[in-house]
């Protein structure tokens, strides 16, 4: 072996040698994990969402995490989620409080039952309940006008958000604004017994101009695409570990991964070419290679389809999007009436039921997901309700409806998980035990930083030792505080009791000391103790301590900081005496 390829080897000997913990990435911040929870933004109102704070004063918004968007989409606070400004209105609608709704697609089913009774839609909704049909789907909305400081960028084209473009929607804006996430503080100061240097940031997203549409949107989206800009700008400013995160049904952890939220190993999925084929425009598109469905646990299923199909996976997408030959085998296997067909549901007649129905899918490449279903079972022919299946046709809150979807109610019941370094997806089952515990793990870097945690006392040692020193000073302050009042009182207020000799001449004074202070010119002599006791005693036989009556034109002096036997004097007003 020549030299040089001596020392060839011994460097490559030394850089493989090295630890391959000094490549990882560090993490940015303490791991955040948020929950994905139930939250009343809207009074009466309940949505399924990550809180967040927008705008000064801040307003509220439930945003549903997407994979559809690279950027936050926030729908204005307006009732174009329900119909075009530009609506024909009839004559009579100046007295009505209703709009009529033009039977159209890109509704919701909710929208389409409520345009009328028999579906004719001549009739109007609610004018004035707008917001609230609104906050059930949006999680509220945005009033930029009441932002003071809102920012129009002036362009919807900064970045290329494909999917808007590919829905043929440009009646949007990018805006900056104030952004806060609503459990950031709490659930940081919880984890790290800490708290924040930085709670919000000015970012921006998706805003729907007035008085239009939104572009088929299902939800407030909170886009956690690998290009999120979202993430990036907390990433940024350090208030999260890394770009990557982990979702379940009740959280979303960004830069973390929870290593017990999960049964299964998690099956990779390379992010799609969204550009690549128009009927599969989205990052996680997986084969269905059986799909079957089962009245309840433990019941033999039925197969729905007999073909595979290639689906999209979108937690964004709030139900399932089947094939045409799976929607029809669900409505008859079920043996139930079907009252509608929609676009986000299909609505049954009779009420739901107390069993529960299980749609299980394979995967090409193993994964068993277990989607449920509740409000299975029989119906009398004179029971009225109706019963939503998440089952629609796509044409809104989707990708369309030529583009199979597995939404949410397949995406609860798994774990989802973008690792940044890896640049690939994870799907695993989902651990539903109540009882589990959580394992925080870092994702997409290599160790959370340490964070100096709030000091806090507990009994011990040091609290007894401070409390008998403190005990002890205290003590002697009080012995102190009363000497020095005792002192007072022997020098200084004790002498505010006696006759104020200085003010009266020397001359004036007698020998036998006459009682109590007067603040008399000398019309007056005061009369001396024993005067005094000797005409009481004469005039009456009475007890020390007994009420003395005095006259109306009698006037009491008390010294300065006590209330001793007064001065009597006559006041010279009331005698007509004059002063001298």
């Amino acid at each position: 072996m020549t030299s040089s390829s001596s020392l060839v080897y011994v460097v490559y000997l030394l850089l493989f040698s090295l630890p391959t913990t000094a490549f990882a990435a560090k993490c940015a911040a303490p791991p955040l994990n948020l929950p994905y929870r139930n939250v009343s933004i809207t009074p009466g109102v309940l949505t399924y969402g990550i809180p967040i704070h927008i705008g000064s004063p801040w307003q509220s918004v439930a945003l549903t995490p997407s994979l559809q968007l690279d950027n936050t989409f926030i729908p204005r606070f307006t009732n174009t989620c329900v119909h075009n400004d530009a609506m024909p209105m009839s004559s009579n609608n100046a007295t009505r409080r209703s709009i009529p709704l033009v039977k159209r697609k890109e509704h919701p089913g909710s929208f389409e039952e409520n345009s009328s009774s028999d579906g004719a839609g001549k009739t109007g909704w609610e004018g004035d309940n707008w917001w609230v049909q609104c906050s059930e789907l949006y999680g509220g909305g945005y009033a930029p006008e009441l932002s003071s400081s809102f920012h129009d960028n002036g362009t919807n084209d900064q970045v290329r958000e494909s999917w808007l473009k590919t829905a043929g929607f440009s009646d949007w804006h990018f805006v900056t604004e104030q952004f806060v996430l609503a459990d950031y503080l709490d659930v940081y100061a919880r984890t790290n017994e800490a708290l924040p240097e930085k709670t919000n940031l000015t970012t921006s997203f998706i805003l729907p101009d007035a008085g239009a549409l939104f572009g088929g949107m299902g939800a407030s989206a909170l886009g956690i695409t690998p290009n999120s800009t979202l993430l990036r700008a907390l990433h940024d400013v350090k208030m999260i570990p890394s770009t990557s995160w982990t979702l379940t049904n009740s959280s979303l952890c960004l830069g973390c991964t929870d290593a017990n939220a999960h049964t299964s190993d998690f099956q990779s999925f390379k992010p799609a070419d969204r550009a690549a084929d128009s009927k599969l425009p989205c990052l996680i598109q997986a084969k269905v290679e059986a799909l079957n469905w089962h009245p309840k646990k433990g019941v033999e299923g039925a197969t729905l389809i007999q073909d595979t199909f290639t689906a999209c996976i979108d937690p964004g997408v709030k139900f399932l999007v089947l094939p045409d030959d799976a929607r029809d085998a669900f409505k008859e296997i079920v043996e139930r009436d079907v009252k509608g067909e929609y676009e986000d549901y299909i609505a049954f007649k009779g009420p739901p039921k107390e069993d529960v129905g299980i749609l299980t899918f394979r995967l090409e490449g193993g994964l068993v997901v277990n989607v449920t279903v509740p409000g299975v079972g029989r119906v009398g022919a004179e029971e009225v309700g109706e019963w939503k299946v998440p089952i629609g046709r796509g044409g809104w809150g989707a990708y369309g409806n030529q583009t199979w979807t597995l939404g949410k109610p397949f995406t609860d019941r798994v774990v989802i998980k973008w690792d940044e370094g890896a640049k690939e997806y994870g799907i695993a089952n989902l651990n539903d035990d109540p009882s589990r515990k959580e394992d925080i793990q870092p994702l997409g870097c290599d160790e959370f930083p340490k964070v100096e945690k709030i000091v806090t006392s507990s009994p011990g040692t040091g609290v007894l030792v401070g409390s008998v020193i403190g005990g002890f000073v205290g003590g002697l302050v009080f012995a102190m505080a009363g000497l020095w009042f005792f002192k007072r009182g022997e020098k200084g207020v004790k002498s505010k009791y006696e006759p104020l000799e200085e003010t009266l001449p020397m001359t004036r004074i007698p020998t036998d000391r006459r009682t109590m202070d007067s603040a008399m010119s000398g019309a007056l002599s005061p009369p001396s103790v024993r005067e005094s006791m000797r005409s009481q005693m004469g005039s009456r036989s009475a007890s020390p301590m007994a009420p003395q009556l005095v006259a109306d034109n009698s006037i009491y002096e008390a010294p300065e900081g006590g209330t001793a036997y007064p001065t009597k004097r006559e006041r010279p007003e009331m005698s007509g005496l004059g002063l001298r």
